[in-house]
């Protein structure tokens, strides 16, 4: 090669290598970006898997389950039991999302609050915006207008619901419920594989006639009203004589009883509240009772055994005596048999009045028999509102007591007075509602409110209170409210967000994998490019030493 020539490739050499040695410049560049990004990504999956959520554990089980909303907090329901968990910013203003915010405008209630608490027409035009906007219904807006504004609802009282009262004695009580109806047409027509007949009677005179089907509780409690089944059963099939029984023990008169007066005496004191589950308790001992000894008595009865002329009461009180008269009779006379039970029915037995069982043919083989439950429904009723009383008054003080028979009792009467709920058309729940909105009223006037719709975003919500930048008020036993940290309250936790975790290893192993990619191709580049560089520079090297012997020999040349 001509010293030009390889001058002249020297040059194109050179420049190769110098464009080889950019691109590998500029790839190593490019990798040191991708090893910051791996960096980057690294630092936000370690902050990801320190992501934590609030929940609301309001059964106190662990549960993960029931994340922290606004909803939660500022809607009525069981899980807040009915109380507002207010959110609040720094300075203590009530945080309300835009139809709780129009409502307050509505209302004409400024955002710093006001001075004292407006009257109840101003209440009710809180809760008409409430309606118009959907936020609650227009039946619940109007069971709350039909409660008495309670002005003092989270504000010095812990008694949210306000109830009025009247004192009254056992007449005033009966003249209340005079208006309420037990209709008794499904218990009579109740028919099962031994249960044959069902009869409502009622004792007028001495005499047990057949009663109504709809009949009010003041009838009850003022009449003498008697559930009868009846039930046909094979003699040795001894394992399904409550049959009979179970009827009664299941009547849903019991529960509309239970509920009746709860709704009546509840005034929201817990003393009387523990007095009607006395009550309560106590009645539905007496009921369950009646079945529980059945099959006992049922047995004792096959072991005493029956003969022609025997004293059967003398055998009902060697049965089970807590039952009333129990007898069997040997006779072929239906009519006779019924009539015997028909008759005891007036017996004096608090409530349960006795089993009697009638065999076709008079032997003790198998044969069909009849046999008869009842029970006093009025003096079940008597001596629901007796164990109340007892309860009030002092287990160990009262006078009043319930025996087995009516005549070793001392049951209810006009001495006892009874404090009633008076001047409330809602159930239970809406005067728990209505004691919700009438607390959250109070403390928007009182405290201000300010507007952020954000806050029914989970996520805004929960970040919000982590960084304090939003507090949680809640009622304290003084019946007013403070402001505290999330943290502090016993039925919000803070959990890892296991969700968010998983997602956020989802996106770590995905741009992971487009890194480790790239970085896998750049580094093909430039091994690629090492190569050739290599090869440019043992060229370089050889087309020198060509160019430099080539100068040498011309040197060599002229000095000779």
């Amino acid at each position: 090669m001509g010293l030009a020539a390889s001058q002249a490739r020297l040059l194109t050499i050179t420049a190769r290598k110098s464009d080889c040695e950019y691109k590998s410049m500029l790839l190593s560049h490019r990798k040191i970006a991708l090893s910051r990004e791996m960096s980057q990504l690294s630092a936000e999956y370690d902050d990801s898997i320190q992501q934590t959520k609030l929940i609301y554990d309001y059964y106190g089980q662990d549960s993960e389950t029931t994340p922290l909303t606004y909803d939660l907090m500022m809607k009525p329901s069981a899980m807040n039991n009915y109380t507002p968990l207010l959110v609040t910013d720094n300075g203590g203003r009530v945080v309300l999302d835009s139809r709780l915010a129009k409502a307050a405008r509505d209302a004409g209630i400024p955002q710093e609050g006001l001075d004292g608490l407006p009257s109840g027409d101003v209440r009710n035009a809180f809760i008409d915006s409430l309606a118009s906007t959907g936020y609650i219904t227009q039946n619940t807006a109007d069971n709350i207008k039909k409660t008495t504004y309670n002005q003092m609802a989270g504000v010095g009282s812990c008694d949210l619901v306000n109830v009025n009262t009247t004192q009254g004695t056992l007449t005033d009580l009966i003249d209340m419920v005079s208006t309420q109806y037990f209709d008794f047409s499904d218990i009579k027509s109740f028919s099962n594989e031994f249960v044959a007949e069902v009869m409502l009677r009622k004792r007028v005179n001495g005499t047990n006639i057949d009663a109504e089907n709809k009949v009010t509780f003041a009838d009850i409690l003022n009449g003498d009203y008697i559930l009868m089944t009846s039930t046909r059963q094979n003699r040795n099939n001894l394992t399904v004589d409550g049959g009979v029984t179970d009827v009664i023990c299941n009547l849903s008169i019991w529960e509309t009883m239970f509920q009746t007066f709860e709704g009546m005496l509840d005034t929201g004191d817990e003393y009387t509240q523990a007095a009607l589950a006395y009550a309560r308790r106590m009645v539905t001992d007496m009921v369950t009772n009646l079945g529980a000894g059945m099959d006992d008595g049922w047995k004792s009865i096959g072991e005493v055994g029956t003969t022609e002329g025997d004293d059967y009461s003398s055998h009902g009180k060697n049965i089970h005596d807590n039952f009333g008269d129990w007898r069997e009779h040997n006779d072929d006379k239906y009519s006779e048999m019924y009539d015997r039970a028909n008759d005891s029915v007036s017996a004096d037995v608090v409530g349960i009045n006795g089993l009697y069982n009638h065999d076709n043919d008079g032997d003790n083989d198998n044969d069909d028999r009849r046999s008869f439950a009842t029970i006093n429904i009025s003096t079940m009723f008597k001596a629901y509102l007796t164990y109340f009383a007892q309860y009030m008054e002092g287990l160990d003080e009262t006078t009043y007591e319930v025996n087995k028979t009516k005549t070793s009792s001392n049951l209810i009467d006009d001495m006892f007075t009874f404090t009633i709920v008076t001047s409330v058309d809602t159930s239970g729940d809406n005067l728990l509602i209505a004691a919700f909105y009438d607390t959250l009223f109070n403390q928007i006037c009182t405290k201000g409110w300010t507007e952020n719709d954000k806050v029914n975003d989970q996520d805004y919500l929960h970040e919000s209170l982590k960084n304090s930048n939003m507090y949680i008020s809640t009622i304290a036993d003084d019946g007013y409210y403070y402001q505290g940290n999330y943290a502090t309250h016993r039925y919000i936790k803070e959990v890892t967000d296991e969700e968010a975790v998983a997602q956020a290893e989802a996106k770590y192993n995905r741009e992971k994998e487009k890194i480790n990619y790239k970085e896998n191709i750049l580094d093909m580049k430039m091994k690629n490019l090492d190569t050739e560089i290599s090869s440019l520079t043992t060229e370089y090297d050889t087309i020198k030493s060509v160019i430099s012997k080539n100068i040498e020999k011309g040197f060599k040349r002229y000095e000779a």
